[in-house]
């Protein structure tokens, strides 16, 4: 009975630490990508988002964070995926850029991202986004 009792102890006490740890492992951002013509905030927004040459990870409040260079951005098919699979592991939820292809279109809705075609420069773009513009 003894055994019995310090076992049912040990599994509520782990049990109620995954309860507690469980939302922090559920837990993603929401970054933003742009896709860019340089590597930095100041740069360029690119005219086609499956070729941009990089692309700029903010946080949700427009916080710069990195440049990410796009390796599809030489290859002959499939640079769409190769942005998507991108922005999914920087755990974007917005991506930014000139134009999006067909196909593009197709994989972000598939994979829940939202997309805006803009122009300008990328961290006035972004504030602009912020203030609902």
């Amino acid at each position: 009975m003894k055994y019995n009792f310090n076992t049912f102890g040990l599994l509520s006490f782990f049990g109620a630490m995954f309860l507690q740890v469980q939302p922090t492992l559920s837990f993603a951002a929401n970054n933003i990508a742009v896709a860019a013509v340089e590597a930095n905030e100041n740069s360029e927004i690119s005219e086609v988002a499956g070729r941009a040459p990089y692309y700029l990870i903010f946080d949700q409040n427009g916080v710069f964070l990195k440049s990410i260079e796009n390796t599809g951005q030489s290859s002959r098919r499939g640079s769409s995926s190769a942005v998507v699979d991108l922005l999914l592991r920087e755990s974007c939820k917005t991506v930014i850029a000139g134009q999006f292809g067909g196909k593009m279109n197709s994989q972000l809705k598939a994979n829940q991202i939202e997309s805006y075609e803009r122009t300008g420069i990328a961290k006035d773009v972004i504030k602009s986004l912020g203030s609902g513009k």
